[in-house]
């Protein structure tokens, strides 16, 4: 019997893809990479969360402020904020950073403490899968370890995770007089 209607042809055309298709496929959940900003403070390679980074600038001059502790170097107008610039050398092994063409700021504001962060140097972004994080610390990583949350580790080398929160957290960060 031939087809003869558009509607039947139609209908033919359906019943021979449905028989000829595969099925769609499976939606898997999509696990977003973790993405850090890598960093060095006394030679430790050490990674932030991307999110608790806000910005990367170059040292700015500040203005020392009085009665603060040395590793506070001072205040610097960044866009018209004043920010707390800390010398995270001096705050973690008592000596202040020397501050090289590499030598950067991170602008952190976590937990509603705005500062920025003088750091070694600045690697720039990493990127890594969730499921490589290991929860082990580096042995060796001084004044700094209390502040890590593991390790994440590529062809290049081991990343310490930098807790932000931790700092941020942290009584003796916070009472800088």
């Amino acid at each position: 019997m031939p087809i003869t209607s558009p509607f039947e042809i139609l209908n033919e055309l359906d019943r021979r893809f449905r028989k000829n298709s595969s099925g769609l496929p499976v939606a898997k959940a999509v696990v977003d990479d973790w993405i850090g900003i890598g960093f060095a403070i006394n030679d430790i390679p050490l990674i932030a969360k991307m999110d608790d980074v806000s910005e990367i600038l170059p040292p700015p001059e500040t203005i020392r402020v009085p009665g603060v502790a040395p590793w506070v170097k001072g205040l610097a107008n960044i866009r018209g904020s004043l920010i707390p610039v800390l010398d995270m050398n001096g705050y973690l092994y008592g000596k202040s950073t020397n501050i090289r063409k590499e030598s950067r700021i991170l602008i952190i504001n976590k937990l509603g403490i705005v500062a920025g962060l003088l750091v070694d140097e600045v690697y720039g972004l990493r990127r890594f899968k969730p499921e490589e994080h290991q929860k082990q610390n580096k042995e060796d990583a001084g004044s700094v370890g209390e502040y890590l949350a593991g390790t994440f580790v590529d062809q290049v080398r081991r990343w310490n995770v930098f807790s932000v929160e931790k700092l941020a957290r942290a009584e003796q960060f916070l009472r800088v007089v």
